[in-house]
């Protein structure tokens, strides 16, 4: 049914309504696409589109291009009526995919520029083809806002905060998110919808107590006193005393009760009635079920400049002073120029409370004893080298790049991209590496990831930024010096690309880059290059000192080609991609690939127990979360190719944020280090079974 039928009052407009309210459900109808008039108010970005009759009603067909990062359309308001849209909660709209693959719509609400702030006001859904569901987009950080709004910094998830203004919204973004081939999709009934709770901003400060905890709310296992943390602590230590784990599982977590391949001493992989596994090093089937981070220095979060958010904070002379520390790095947010900065670890903090002097190898005790409890058999990414070291659960290695040259025209979340043609390079990585050895040769690490979510970009955005560097970039002299090989004159080039470049030392001068479309075939072939020789020198050096361990690539992230992935293939054991989605059963690699995929992070939020941030995929609650787990691991577990996944991370995130502000609801256990039990009960009914589940499951056809 139309929401129009029910509109009790219209606000402005011209000939047609883009912009109706319906009283009774605090609802404002932004498109609904009834009147043809509104294709006036539609812009599309490497898309048509038209309206179609679905259902006795109008939607809006978007048939999608590929060329760019977002191909869809543009629902602008009417001329000089902006969209008022205080007072809502969320803008919801109603998405089919119509097309013959697996696809992402993604919605944006506001003008906002790239960034972060975007991104706060965007969503995305996962649809399988003839698929519908509802996008939806909060518009504050929690159910309820601050009035009037007042200024907390160093967060990303902010309690009581609206998180754009909404008083003079002007378009609102559809588009395909990510996509490899063209696809479409329609769109129908765009609405703002929902109230929030209004509360009084006065008094707020502080607002974190002295267990990190948010002071003005209360929840089930919200910590009161010293006395109730250590009650908690000394059940699960009792349980824990008794607990056995899963059955069937050998010294490395293997599947004892499966077909025993050979055994090299080490992991390795193996494909196997056609599905991918890992094999243990006693030759088991492995499948790697995991948490990051399993670390209590992951959850630092800065005081300078805050001090006044904080009911208590250590004065000098006392045993909790252990726990202050300075920042040095800040990628994005509040303290990104602040270096250094002051912090203080609630979490470490609490472990102290409940175990004293000696809280740390305490820490590494329960991670082992709680993972194999929960049915988990690795330690992932950047994790307690003490916990790994006992050698009582495998584990990978987290090796990052340091002191390389970088592509000075290329740009990305976490920082421009290697040069790998200046000779530094390999010298670099080769030293990273020797420094970052832990696990080398070790039977219980299963491999190295190396870099984490690397900026590949658009097809050929590197080359792009080569061509924008200066003459002395390595990686632009080796451009210049293959299009010469190709081209020979530069007059050749020029034609091709329709350029009017004097020599082929105007070239390497000019920080002008070509017109895409025309250099398209150049630029990828460059753009290849790259991805080929970053894979190649890393798989060279790290095979020299961790001979016996598999390369786990790059943690891919966003948006990832087929030239990249075909490139990464020929280089890594195990392709590993941090994959932030409801479900991984539709995954894909490029076409004629049959390599063993690892899903090195993913999560699900929720707010229901006094955190300001849902994380990058949201849960209504914890019971919830539960869910979600069991749906992406039993998910990942149909897949031939997926050998394991990992979820980020172990604990949450400081509610006043780690360095770049993120204070996520992602934990298997909270500030207080007492785990959510909703969610575990859940992710033990998952991981029990996982290998009856994966071995007599018929497989997903995708490749």
């Amino acid at each position: 049914m139309k929401y129009l039928k029910n509109i009790v009052l219209a606000l402005v407009l011209p000939v047609f309504v883009i912009g109706s309210i319906n009283a009774q459900n605090h609802e404002l109808i932004l498109f609904d696409f009834e009147d043809g008039a509104q294709i006036e108010y539609i812009k599309p970005q490497d898309a048509t589109f038209k309206l179609v009759s679905l259902e006795g009603s109008n939607h809006l067909q978007v048939n999608n291009g590929n060329t760019l990062r977002e191909t869809g359309v543009k629902l602008l308001c009417s001329s000089n009526q902006p969209w008022n849209l205080s007072g809502y909660y969320q803008v919801k709209a109603d998405v089919s995919n119509k097309g013959d693959e697996d696809m992402q719509v993604e919605l944006f609400v506001g003008n906002d520029p790239d960034g972060l702030l975007r991104w706060y006001c965007s969503d995305y859904v996962d649809l399988a083809p003839g698929q519908s569901k509802t996008i939806t987009v909060d518009l504050a950080w929690t159910p309820w806002i601050h009035e009037p709004q007042i200024e907390i910094n160093g967060l990303r998830g902010v309690p009581g905060k609206i998180k754009a203004d909404l008083t003079k919204v002007t378009e609102l973004t559809f588009c395909s998110r990510y996509n490899l081939v063209p696809n479409q999709f329609t769109i129908d009934n765009v609405r703002a919808v929902g109230n929030y709770e209004i509360k009084s901003s006065d008094n707020f400060f502080p607002f974190v107590d002295k267990y990190g905890q948010y002071i003005h709310d209360d929840w089930k296992d919200k910590i009161h006193s010293d006395n109730e943390l250590r009650e908690k602590t000394k059940a699960e230590i009792d349980y824990l005393s008794n607990a056995k784990g899963p059955d069937n599982r050998g010294k490395f977590g293997g599947w004892t009760a499966g077909p025993r391949l050979s055994a090299t001493g080490f992991f390795r992989t193996e494909k196997k009635d056609g599905k991918w596994w890992i094999v243990d090093p006693e030759g088991y089937l492995f499948w790697t079920a995991g948490l990051n981070c399993v670390s209590s220095n992951a959850t630092n979060t800065g005081v300078s400049s805050r001090e006044y958010y904080f009911e208590y904070l250590p004065e000098k002379d006392n045993d909790f002073t252990q726990f202050y520390g300075e920042g040095t790095h800040a990628s994005h947010g509040f303290y990104k120029d602040k270096l250094p900065f002051k912090t203080y670890n609630f979490y470490e903090s609490n472990l102290y409370r409940k175990y004293g002097q000696d809280w740390l190898s305490s820490f590494q005790d329960m991670a082992h004893k709680r993972l194999k409890d929960w049915g988990l058999n690795t330690i992932g990414f950047v994790s307690d080298f003490g916990a790994t070291r006992q050698h009582r659960t495998p584990y990978v290695g987290s090796i990052w790049i340091k002191g390389t040259p970088k592509i000075e025209g290329s740009k990305g979340f976490w920082g421009k991209f290697h040069d790998v043609f200046d000779p530094n390079f390999r010298t670099a990585v080769k030293q990273s590496i020797v420094l970052q050895k832990e696990g080398a040769n070790d039977p219980y690490c299963i491999g190295y990831f190396v870099d984490n979510e690397l900026s590949w970009g658009q097809l050929g955005s590197l080359s792009i930024g080569v061509l924008k560097s200066k003459a002395t970039q390595a990686a632009k002299i080796k451009f210049i010096s293959d299009l010469k090989d190709k081209y020979e004159h530069i007059e050749n080039l020029n034609t091709n690309w329709q350029t009017t470049h004097k020599s082929w030392d105007a070239l390497l001068l000019s920080t002008t880059p070509p017109n895409e479309k025309l250099a398209k075939e150049d630029l990828i072939d460059f753009y290849e290059k790259i991805a080929l020789t970053y894979f190649k020198t890393i798989n060279e050096e790290l095979k020299k000192i961790a001979p016996n361990q598999n390369y786990l690539g790059c943690r891919f992230a966003w948006a990832n080609n087929d030239v990249v992935l075909t490139a990464a293939s020929n280089y890594l054991d195990i392709m590993s991609f941090n994959k932030y989605e409801y479900s991984v059963e539709g995954f894909s690699l490029p076409k004629g690939i049959d390599k063993p995929v690892m899903i090195g992070e993913f999560h699900f939020g929720a707010l229901d127990r006094g955190s300001f941030h849902v994380g990058i995929k949201k849960a209504k609650d914890q019971t919830e979360r539960g869910e979600m787990y069991q749906s992406y691991i039993q998910g990942a577990l149909k897949h031939p190719n997926i050998v394991g996944a990992h979820w980020f991370q172990y604990i949450d995130e400081p509610n006043t944020g780690r360095f770049d502000g993120e204070n996520y609801n992602v934990g298997f256990v909270d500030i207080c280090d007492t785990p959510y039990e909703e969610l575990i009960n859940k992710v033990k009914e998952t991981t029990y079974t996982m290998y009856d589940y994966r071995f007599n499951n018929n497989i997903n056809s995708k490749k």
